[in-house]
């Protein structure tokens, strides 16, 4: 078990934004999180990727739910789509021929993915994206034991040359969960074109009325994502939930002065993150958690709970509040100036955090 030196740094350190390569890669990603219809961190995530790695002029293969025909089932909520594998993952493998395999999610098409490299001893690499045994605990309400979940992802991950962690706090917690392979940074970028400070003309119908000040959370509306502390929180003005999910109807019977926007992409959900005041992340199973960053890019502080995710996009930089009372952070954050935020932000290039993964990457063949 080893995990690469780089990762021992607090502060995030990322490649050259412009990397000069000796060759280009023939690289294939294997992922059961695609956009659409999935829009959270993950999918986007590799969206970001895949666009940079084309930029550089790596060739890419991506096999994503988009490419079956047919599906077992779709967990409506989360938009979360079993496909039938019926060994197209295998002859897309075969036809593209890669240098590189990158199996990204522990679904069907991750697991055809998994078997295919086994079955012709071919090295890949995998991410550890998502703390599945917590969301499993979460979501049964105790049911389903984390324990009982860790060994089916620890078969999993540690047939990979390489797993790749978002942040240093993440590889600790894996080594110390018995992940035995090597462990590399692969953190997260935000798009500063995109997310960016916004005149008050752009602010979003919905809040042009809305009393301030605005507590915006932005992601899926899940049990696993601990929205009560921040429904709850007794704070004068107004809570955005900008998302969906499976928790939605019964996070609206809780009232608390809040405002449900549904889902917002692009330059919609961009003016959301402008126009709040405090950016407020109650989750405590997120492995790094991207819109932390696209908050950060949009001048908005951040209220946490203090948790391994926050903890490290925030860093030293004073561009946020935890607290083990979310209130607490929430008030407090309104205090902080925008210009932390921006600086925080530049830490995290989409360009920087492809060259990692890029550099993380092994032969999937001998020789």
């Amino acid at each position: 078990m080893s995990i690469d030196l780089a990762m021992r740094q607090t502060e995030p350190h990322m490649e050259n934004p412009n990397p000069t390569f000796g060759r280009n890669k023939r690289i294939l990603i294997a992922t059961d999180a695609w956009d659409p219809p999935q829009v959270n961190g993950v999918a986007l995530t590799y969206q970001d990727t895949v666009d940079q790695l084309r930029l550089w002029g790596d060739h890419l293969e991506v096999i994503h739910p988009r490419r079956f025909e047919k599906k077992w089932f779709t967990l409506k909520g989360d938009n979360v789509e079993m496909i039938r594998d019926q060994g197209l993952t295998a002859r897309l493998i075969e036809s593209f021929q890669p240098e590189h395999i990158h199996i990204a999610t522990e679904g069907p098409i991750g697991m055809a993915a998994c078997r295919y490299c086994r079955n012709h001893h071919l090295a890949f690499t995998t991410t550890y994206h998502t703390q599945w045994p917590e969301y499993a605990q979460r979501r049964s309400r105790g049911l389903i034991s984390s324990n009982w979940v860790y060994p089916l992802m620890r078969r999993f991950h540690n047939r990979a040359a390489c797993i790749m962690a978002t942040t240093p706090p993440m590889a600790d917690m894996l080594k110390e969960k018995q992940f035995n392979t090597r462990i590399a940074l692969w953190m997260r970028g935000v798009d500063t074109q995109l997310f960016r400070p916004r005149p008050a003309t752009e602010k979003p119908e919905i809040l042009r009325h809305a009393k301030g000040p605005i507590y915006l959370y932005v992601g899926r509306l899940a049990r696993e994502k601990n929205l009560d502390p921040f429904i709850h929180a007794d704070v004068a003005g107004t809570k955005v939930l900008v998302g969906e999910g499976p928790d939605q109807e019964r996070l609206q019977r809780l009232g608390g002065n809040t405002l449900f926007a549904g889902l917002q992409r692009g330059e919609a959900l961009a003016r959301f993150y402008a126009a709040a005041d405090v950016f407020v992340f109650p989750s405590l199973t997120d492995t790094f958690g991207k819109v932390l960053i696209e908050a950060l890019a949009s001048g908005t502080p951040i209220a946490a709970f203090h948790h391994l995710a926050p903890a490290f996009v925030l860093g030293q930089s004073g561009a946020g509040v935890m607290h083990d009372d979310l209130k607490i952070a929430m008030l407090a954050a309104r205090q902080i100036d925008p210009l932390l935020c921006l600086k925080r932000a530049a830490d995290f290039s989409i360009a920087g955090a492809t060259a990692q993964f890029r550099n993380n990457l092994v032969p999937c063949a001998a020789g």
